[in-house]
């Protein structure tokens, strides 16, 4: 099994770069020129059911993050905007967290410009996370969601070397088409042992377009 070596706040940015394999980019080609993708089989879930929630605990914050809104538990901070809104794909980010450097992080990507499916992008982005950097487990199911026209739920685990040691992440993202024909992909990352402490299956439940 391989280990990610390069920390948590990079596997994050491995992450977010679930956009460039759901929007057909990558760093040396056009994004138009990706071949396409089939529609994945859905398996089974081993992963605990998504589903919209109407109201999130008083306690929490809602967070607008570009194309959708989120409710949040506190200490959650923003560290990533985009610099140009009518940019084809642009991330936001927020994390909270500093234990040893392993963090949790909320992100959102948006493609103006989609070439794929929602299940597509799930499932092109799981084989680029499976091949680079090392998940395992994944699960993909389609999403019935309210304000969108289509869209799956991804979930997998990622070994992450974290200064001396290794520590088990999970991660699950939600791709969806919005009203405007953009495609976002929004995301939730954390160490195992922080993911349900923070409540952030609950966190992705509560997103929304914006």
């Amino acid at each position: 099994m391989r280990i990610v070596r390069t920390g948590v706040a990079l596997a994050l940015l491995g992450a977010l770069g679930l956009t460039a394999c759901s929007s057909g980019a990558s760093g040396t080609g056009s994004p138009g020129t990706a071949a396409p993708v089939a529609d994945a089989v859905t398996t089974p879930a081993a992963q605990p059911t998504l589903a919209p929630v109407a109201q999130a605990p008083e306690e929490w914050r809602t967070l607008p993050l570009g194309p959708v809104v989120l409710d949040v538990p506190g200490g959650f901070e923003m560290v990533q905007e985009p610099g140009d809104d009518d940019a084809r794909t642009a991330s936001w980010v927020v994390r909270r967290g500093d234990q040893d450097g392993a963090r949790a992080a909320i992100s959102v990507a948006r493609d103006t410009d989609p070439t794929r499916t929602p299940a597509q992008s799930a499932e092109a982005a799981l084989r680029s996370e499976e091949s680079q950097r090392g998940a395992h487990d994944g699960e993909r199911t389609p999403l019935t969601w309210p304000g969108v026209a289509d869209a799956a739920h991804l979930s997998y685990l990622q070994d992450v070397l974290v200064g001396s040691r290794t520590v088990e992440h999970r991660a699950e993202w939600v791709y969806a088409d919005l009203p405007d024909g953009s495609q976002v992909a929004v995301g939730v990352v954390a160490p195992v042992e922080m993911f349900d402490e923070l409540d952030l299956h609950e966190v992705l439940e509560t997103w929304r377009p914006a």
